[in-house]
């Protein structure tokens, strides 16, 4: 799939609730660069609260799955999120990108509100 900015990505889809994450193919080949050094299964997109506007994404490297989570297979890797947590993540943007000496995971959401003056931490617009 193509997305505004012509790079494939990955779309994972449930039709059932209409829920969907994008993972372009830069944050992938990172992604599997990641996990398959430590012989991970996969990873777990999550939320943690930080900083002043809320909540910042991360990524976690698993071994194994938790009962709580939204099991997603994808190519030779699992991709988990947290039952609890599908509401802040559903129509999360993934992306590996170059800023400056530094390459990082962005994350973009449809429903951000604001972010904080350091851009780490933001708050979603949930209804």
């Amino acid at each position: 799939m193509k997305d505004k900015n012509n790079t494939s990505s990955l779309t994972i889809l449930n039709k059932t609730n209409n829920q969907y994450i994008k993972i372009t193919k830069n944050a992938e080949k990172q992604i599997k660069k990641l996990i398959f050094k430590k012989k991970n299964i996969g990873i777990r997109i999550n939320i943690k609260k930080s900083g002043c506007a809320g909540f910042k994404y991360y990524l976690e490297k698993i071994k194994k799955t938790k009962k709580k989570d939204l099991i997603f297979n994808y190519s030779n890797f699992i991709i988990c999120i947290p039952i609890e947590n599908i509401s802040i993540i559903n129509g999360l943007k993934i992306d590996y990108k170059k800023e400056g000496i530094n390459k990082i995971f962005k994350f973009k959401h449809p429903k951000i509100e604001n972010f904080c003056g350091c851009g780490k931490s933001f708050n979603l617009k949930l209804k």
